[in-house]
């Protein structure tokens, strides 16, 4: 939450002082708006190219927990195999085992 409370904060810092600055300086009103539009739309793409890296982030962690999970189930698979056949090789053991001392 820090880094999207820094970058909220210097956002509005940014804007304002943008704002001011062209406001308070002495050009025609259609070059100030001409500025502003500008500065807008470099704002605007900052943020949403903010935004898709978040997401990129987020969705190639995501996948990566889900390789892992994947790769978790087919080894405790592999396990449960294995230790039926044990399970499994044990007790025809010991059934012939039993018929052999009768």
């Amino acid at each position: 939450m820090k880094f999207t409370s820094l970058l909220t904060t210097t956002l509005i810092v940014g804007t304002i002082s943008v704002i001011a600055t062209i406001l308070f300086a002495p050009s025609k009103g259609e070059n100030t708006r001409r500025k502003l539009a500008r500065k807008g739309r470099e704002y605007r793409d900052y943020v949403v190219d903010g935004f898709h890296d978040f997401t990129d982030s987020v969705a190639h962690t995501f996948e990566t927990v889900e390789d892992e999970a994947t790769r978790l189930s087919r080894v405790a698979e592999d396990k449960a195999k294995k230790m039926k056949s044990a399970f499994n090789e044990k007790s025809s053991f010991n059934e012939k085992s039993a018929f052999n001392e009768k």
